[in-house]
């Protein structure tokens, strides 16, 4: 039944432009495309925006000596004597990070969430479990912007009608009860299957004039545009992988305090 839903979901998403608005709206004015997400002064920590400014930075400049241009001033924003003059100042609350979506996808990502394990008693299968709470781990965002992007993805998915049926970031119900059994010389370990939307991403990066990235290069027209991909999380299911991998073979296999059952015939 996941399989069936999944397929169906990717022929909508190819087939429906997922940005389209629900309602069409006719104008002789062509209307400013919608950004899913921005960056300011306002929303968010004037260290961020130097940092996005810095990466613009280090990807225009001319002459290595400009590459730390930016650096001194997150010590700046970091210290009691804030030393920002009034242009540096117009360079940081003008500054404007724009997010949009060109195209998603469904995937999956495959995690180990087990041991390798091998079974060396010829009487008995061994069997092997997910290790308790190995989602919490494997699927953690450190990065916290990353972390609000995901969201408001999510928020942007819950207008569209082909993700009408789908619960995002629904973990609650992990199999943790699988049992994988063992049998004499085998190999096996879990591995998690975690189902997610690809979204690539335009980032633009609207630099204030105040902010004289021009100087570094005269051919930079105010604005870095990149394409990055992150994933929203769907669900995820446990599944027992058997034999040699590239994280599970007979040389690291753990064959300890391993836990027995005696085999049906």
């Amino acid at each position: 039944m996941h399989f069936l839903r999944l397929s169906i979901l990717t022929a909508a998403l190819v087939t429906t432009p997922v940005w389209a608005s629900a309602s069409h709206h006719t104008s002789n004015h062509p209307q400013e495309e919608h950004a899913i997400f921005k960056i300011t002064s306002q929303t968010h920590d004037k260290a961020t925006i130097v940092e996005f400014l810095q990466d613009v930075a280090n990807k225009i400049a001319i002459s290595p000596a400009h590459l730390n241009r930016f650096h001194q001033w997150t010590t700046s924003l970091s210290s009691s004597s804030n030393t920002l003059t009034k242009e540096d100042k117009q360079c940081l609350d003008n500054t404007i990070i724009k997010f949009y979506i060109r195209s998603l996808k469904l995937t999956d990502h495959i995690y180990e969430a087990s041991e390798c394990r091998i079974n060396l008693n010829p009487k008995m299968q061994s069997i092997l479990q997910p290790t308790p709470n190995i989602h919490n781990l494997l699927l953690r965002d450190n990065d916290m912007l990353e972390t609000q992007l995901k969201y408001v993805l999510m928020d942007e998915f819950s207008r569209y009608r082909q993700f009408e049926s789908y619960r995002f970031n629904n973990f609650q119900h992990l199999n943790y009860d699988l049992c994988c059994i063992i049998d004499y010389q085998q190999l096996m370990q879990v591995d998690l299957m975690e189902t997610v939307v690809e979204a690539s991403l335009e980032r633009k990066i609207h630099v204030n004039e105040a902010c004289g990235l021009n100087s570094l290069n005269p051919n930079f027209i105010g604005t870095s545009i990149d394409y990055i991909t992150t994933h929203v999380p769907i669900n995820g299911t446990f599944y027992c992988k058997r034999g040699r991998s590239s994280t599970c073979n007979r040389a690291i296999a753990d064959s300890a305090n391993a836990r027995y059952k005696l085999p049906e015939y």
